[in-house]
């Protein structure tokens, strides 16, 4: 699958720009975002430095459920980023972030729209935000020379491109192994927080449709299909 980036010096958000401009393998990356922003409508910090990017995918024959693209994203980030860090430091937190040394390093927002789906990828190459909800951390933080910000999108489209056509090919069933062998978590004691309430469970593994699957106390089975998940006395 082609694509071709566009750079801008400066936006609101990448997500927004994408938006206006919706065509199958375009992505635009911006040295800056105003209004960026991540899941549940959070502020996403936007230093110069850092990769902030957007793609558009519109539904291609072959191609399963558009939430599956959470999972290529994920994918496709883990590869990206696996170019500058050892892979055994990187890992998968469901539905959407790639942890570093169990930190959180980047972030992937979907959002619908008319003519297909809008993935917005942020990372966090040169700076982190400090102070936020939840810790986070950067490829200079740990020790790491990042790469430019142009060379990582570079990157990150090839790597989306082949885990697109690996998904189109394949199905979801690869594309969840995959997301899988790095999955932060799985196999442990987990608490999945749905509002305001907190289910514990096994982290049993993904659904068909991409749900976490938790295993209660009880023995039963339970989808998350939103929420989000922490690891015991990691619920900050």
């Amino acid at each position: 699958m082609s694509f071709r980036i566009v750079d801008l010096a400066e936006t609101g958000s990448t997500n927004d720009w994408i938006a206006e401009h919706p065509e199958d393998g375009l992505w635009v990356r911006a040295d800056r975002q105003t209004a960026g922003r991540g899941r549940r409508a959070r502020a996403w910090t936007s230093e110069v430095g850092n990769l902030f990017a957007s793609t558009f995918a519109a539904p291609q024959p072959g191609e399963g459920a558009a939430q599956h693209l959470s999972f290529v994203a994920a994918n496709a980030l883990l590869d990206t980023v696996a170019r500058w860090v050892p892979r055994e430091r990187l890992s998968l937190k469901w539905p959407n972030d790639l942890l570093l040394d169990g930190v959180k390093v980047a972030g992937i927002l979907l959002e619908g729209h008319a003519q297909g789906v809008i993935i917005g990828i942020g990372v966090n190459l040169a700076h982190f935000p400090e102070g936020t909800e939840r810790p986070a951390t950067s490829l200079a933080a740990a020790g790491i020379a990042p790469p430019s910000a142009r060379e990582a999108c570079e990157t990150l489209a090839e790597a989306f491109a082949a885990h697109r056509r690996r998904w189109r090919e394949e199905g979801f069933t690869a594309t969840r192994a995959d997301w899988l062998t790095a999955a932060a978590g799985l196999g442990k004691p987990i608490v999945a927080r749905l509002g305001n309430a907190d289910l514990a469970g096994t982290f049993e593994g993904l659904a068909a449709d991409g749900a976490l699957l938790l295993r209660l106390p009880d023995g039963t089975l339970r989808p998350i299909h939103a929420g989000e998940v922490f690891t015991l006395g990691d619920q900050r």
